[in-house]
């Protein structure tokens, strides 16, 4: 069902699924989605050849999908290597899906920030429970208070938000300047 501004609603012609997690494409033409059955992989909908396209093939978990600000890379979860952790790929499914992280923890991506430096997800980790973290995807730390980003291996995680409490969900303003967040230390 596509909802538009003014609340009218249009069916979307695709075959009904247990869909979840739409994420809309930054150019607006498309929406990725996992489909939640037994297959349970990601999708695109293309909104005006009202086309869907199976984006990933694996048997094992594929969700959680995060476009990139150019709208050329979908960012996701997978269980595919084991413990739940992040991949991307071409949106269009041309090249390979490449791996992001490896962690024993479970990582669900969440963001990519609006200048595509910085993927934020949340990670589950045995002491802190779940937390908003962030990863390099250009090969830099993220930017200290002088603003210069410093080189350091490409796509290591560190923490936005870290505490015993849960945080989650974390999302960059368009800006880049905050950080909103789910969190339950209220």
């Amino acid at each position: 069902m596509w909802v538009d501004r003014q609340g009218r609603e249009t069916p979307i012609p695709a075959p009904p699924r247990g869909y979840v997690y739409p994420r809309l494409s930054p150019d607006g033409t498309r929406v990725a989605v996992s489909a939640n059955d037994q297959e349970q992989d990601l999708w695109i909908w293309d909104l005006a050849r009202t086309t869907l396209t199976r984006a990933t093939f694996e048997a094992a978990f594929d969700g959680y999908p995060v476009w990139t600000p150019d709208g050329r890379r979908v960012v996701f979860s997978s269980e595919r290597a084991g413990a739940r952790n992040l991949f991307w790929q071409a949106a269009d499914g041309t090249g390979a899906v490449e791996r992001l992280s490896e962690s024993p923890n479970t990582q669900n991506a969440t963001a990519v920030s609006p200048d595509g430096r910085r993927l934020i997800f949340t990670e589950t980790a045995p002491k802190t429970g779940d937390d908003v973290m962030q990863m390099a995807l250009d090969g830099t730390r993220p930017s200290t208070s002088s603003g210069r980003g410093e080189p350091v291996e490409p796509r290591r995680a560190t923490p936005l938000v870290q505490s015993p409490f849960s945080e989650r969900n974390g999302i960059v303003s368009p800006d880049g300047r905050w950080l909103a967040y789910e969190a339950n230390d209220s």
